[in-house]
């Protein structure tokens, strides 16, 4: 068991099949969906390749945890808080990773919600891009690294994907507002990003061009540190200071108001 309780603020451990247990009082932490091998070929390098080691169930989301005193004030935030466990391993080439998606314009806006995340364990490479409005042309790509107690921010309208880089489990927790809308077809349709992460010979890992975009730029290497300058970042557990101070998370619901 990997106990998760000091460094994300709820009583959870990770057990060696990746489930999560919850300690009370919060009650049971109920698994929401597993990713399977069949549902992450179409976004893969390789296609034919198969996971080393062998598995069939390549990640784990768990939705809307929280200790029984904090459900109402989440609620009225139109917020939850998920954590995600990726394995460790490659498939061919490339690392685990998420299948990645958008989140739709907020309606009525041209803007769509960031996510708030915290790495509970491991290490983790993201790879975020933006696109034109019609999905037509990458405009830019950035990745950068994170370990645990790293705080990171997703940008409004940036598609996005985690990629468990470490021999460790990668377990990671957000925050989002309920009112999201995850758009996964502009990323299935291309099969993945434009660029997949893959193990390097020299280097931990390098970026491969996916041929389905046209001329996308390339690969930011930028420093996380920048997203310290939010409140939610410092060193409390991300939960423990959003149910604090839940204002702090107004960046999720309202982020025209904080565009700039």
């Amino acid at each position: 068991m990997l106990d998760l309780e000091k460094i994300s603020g709820l009583p959870l451990e990770l057990a060696e099949d990746y489930r999560l247990t919850a300690r009370p009082p919060m009650a049971e932490a109920k698994l929401t969906f597993v990713r399977k091998f069949s549902e992450m070929q179409p976004v893969l390098l390789d296609p034919a390749a198969r996971p080393e080691p062998a598995r069939d169930e390549m990640y784990f989301v768990y939705r809307n945890l929280y200790l029984p005193e904090d459900h109402g004030l989440i609620l009225e935030h139109h917020l939850t808080y998920d954590v995600t466990i990726l394995p460790p391993g490659r498939i061919g080439r490339e690392f685990n990773k998420t299948v990645g998606h958008y989140h739709g314009n907020i309606p009525g806006k041209q803007i769509a919600h960031p996510e708030l995340y915290q790495i509970l364990h491991g290490s983790a490479l993201f790879l975020l891009q933006k696109m034109d409005p019609e999905f037509n042309q990458v405009i830019s790509v950035i990745a950068f690294e994170a370990s645990a107690g790293d705080k990171v921010v997703y940008p409004p309208n940036y598609g996005h994907i985690m990629i468990n880089i470490g021999s460790e489990p990668l377990v990671t927790a957000n925050w989002l507002c309920t009112d999201y809308h995850p758009l996964y077809e502009p990323v299935a349709d291309r099969a993945g990003l434009a660029y997949y992460a893959v193990a390097g010979e020299r280097d931990k890992y390098e970026f491969v061009a996916n041929a389905r975009y046209n001329n996308p730029p390339a690969v930011r290497i930028i420093d996380q540190k920048f997203m310290n300058n939010f409140p939610i970042t410092g060193p409390k557990p991300m939960y423990t200071a959003g149910v604090a101070n839940p204002q702090q998370l107004e960046f999720l619901s309202r982020p025209e108001k904080y565009a700039v």
